[in-house]
């Protein structure tokens, strides 16, 4: 009995492998009707593909070019923790310290006196 299911499985599966390869046929030939309607259509009013392209029509994407843009963020930009009234270099207190603030504590300032509020 096994020997049987497993016969008709197989030729279930060639059945449908037949059935797939028709469908594919089909639509190829269906994309291929498709697109040599459009070009007679296209020579017969002189329109060509460069006349496709007008001002409504949306520009394609371009390549990136090196790195691709950062979006903008959905958050609010962080407040100035810390500022040096002299240069007015500024630090939200993220990250590594800046040089202009490693500097000034290596001369011996403390980092509070640049504390904003």
């Amino acid at each position: 009995m096994a020997r049987t299911s497993l016969e008709q499985l197989r030729q279930q599966i060639a059945r449908l492998e037949t059935q797939a390869k028709k469908l594919e046929e089909t639509e190829g030939s269906r994309k291929r009707k498709a697109v040599s309607e459009v070009r007679a259509l296209m020579r017969k009013l002189g329109v060509e593909v460069t006349d496709l392209k007008g001002p409504d029509t949306p520009k394609a994407p371009r390549a990136a070019a090196g790195k691709p843009k950062k979006e903008k963020s959905a958050r609010p930009p962080v407040p100035v923790k810390f500022r040096n009234a002299e240069s007015g270099d500024t630090w939200t207190g993220r990250g590594r310290t800046p040089k202009w603030l490693a500097a000034l504590e290596a001369a011996g300032r403390s980092r509070d006196e640049f504390k904003v509020g």
